[in-house]
């Protein structure tokens, strides 16, 4: 998961927009749901990112964002087998995308127009297997 918000922005910004992604990985596929709350604007394409959390790193993945402020931004999976080409247009397998993930080293953010580097973000953490349910 990632807790989104203004002030984990590398540099931080102004503002109380906040959020929440949710993935969840079955396999080789990372389903995902962005869910968002008092961005300035409308959110606009939105990505997943490599880089720890104090460091603005490459596109791993972009989404596309609904048109909305508050609300589901975006949802859907992701396919770990395939590579990704990053946007300096180096290739990176799945295997590895999936090695950062498990380490800590992406992060989600949503982009608005007024802050078109990214108005909320939040470092993606695995949470803890529940366990007697």
């Amino acid at each position: 998961m990632a807790h989104m918000s203004s002030a984990n922005e590398v540099p931080p910004i102004a503002g109380s927009a906040s959020g929440m992604a949710t993935f969840r990985l079955t396999g080789k596929t990372l389903s995902y749901v962005v869910i968002v709350r008092g961005l300035s604007g409308n959110a606009v394409p939105s990505n997943i990112h490599i880089g720890d959390a104090a460091t603005n790193g490459g596109i791993v993945f972009p989404f596309t964002a609904a048109n909305v402020q508050s609300g589901q931004v975006a949802s859907g999976t992701i396919d770990l087998t395939q590579p990704f080409t990053l946007g300096s247009g180096l290739a990176i397998s799945g295997d590895s995308v999936l090695t950062l993930l498990n380490n800590g080293q992406l992060y989600t953010n949503v982009h608005t127009a007024a802050n078109a580097g990214g108005e909320i973000r939040g470092q993606i953490t695995r949470m803890p297997s529940s366990s007697g349910y």
